[in-house]
């Protein structure tokens, strides 16, 4: 089975990985409905809270879950505020605001969090947003920080989303992912990607790793282009 998703471009293709990773978070592992074209009205008073809102797996969650009918809070950079707005958020917060916490309890309480660019400081937040509403888990893509002690009543877990589709049990879940919402999605594109960079072939790898190192990449994604000649040669 191949997923057709229409007159896609390759650098747009190429952040489709992150969607599947995504929805498992999403769905397997915070419990949330799936998007539909008419959710289930009682999900607007229910708020889901993305941290790295404008990360590409960020983008995804927002928009899948502003298309299940939450009420989506993202926290990203300022400067991308707008282009998280574009994914479906209704709250913007800015990760860096001195207040972030603060603003975050007003807001709250959340039906579901997502870690889904964050860092061991990130995770302090999150923890005392958490223990304000009473405790709570949260989902972060790489489990929690060495360093970090969540408060009392917060856990913060780590799934490994590639595996979730090569389980039996999941498999209708699967099929639904791939072969009915990422291809509806993308033929009629009402799915959004991040910006996506095109650094060049292969040479750019180490150019691309120093960027994501240093921490220079925000609100886009980077994509590698392989030489089809290069390739070829060492065919």
């Amino acid at each position: 089975m191949t997923a057709k998703i229409g007159e896609t471009s390759f650098e747009t293709a190429v952040s489709v990985s992150t969607l599947c990773c995504s929805a498992s978070a999403l769905i397997l592992h915070l419990h949330l409905e799936r998007p539909a074209d008419h959710p289930n009205p009682e999900n607007k008073s229910k708020k889901v809270l993305i941290w790295g809102a404008s990360s590409s797996f960020g983008a995804y969650a927002s928009q899948m879950a502003a298309r299940a009918g939450y009420a989506v809070v993202g926290v990203a950079s300022a400067k991308n505020a707008q282009l998280v707005k574009s994914f479906g958020a209704m709250h913007l917060v800015d990760r860096r605001s001195p207040t972030v916490t603060q603003e975050l309890i007003d807001i709250g309480p959340f039906e579901a969090v997502l870690a889904a660019s964050d860092s061991a400081q990130d995770q302090v937040v999150l923890g005392d947003v958490l223990v304000a509403q009473g405790g709570g888990t949260f989902v972060a893509t790489i489990g929690v920080w060495p360093g970090v002690e969540l408060p009392s009543g917060v856990t913060g877990i780590f799934a490994a989303f590639l595996p979730d589709y090569l389980d039996p049990q999941n498999r209708e879940f699967t099929e639904w992912v791939w072969w009915e919402f990422l291809e509806s999605e993308f033929a009629s594109g009402r799915l959004q990607s991040v910006p996506v960079r095109a650094l060049g072939g292969l040479d750019k790898v180490q150019e691309a790793w120093k960027l994501l190192k240093e921490h220079k990449v925000s609100g886009e994604r980077l994509a590698i282009t392989p030489s089809l000649k290069l390739l070829q040669h060492y065919i």
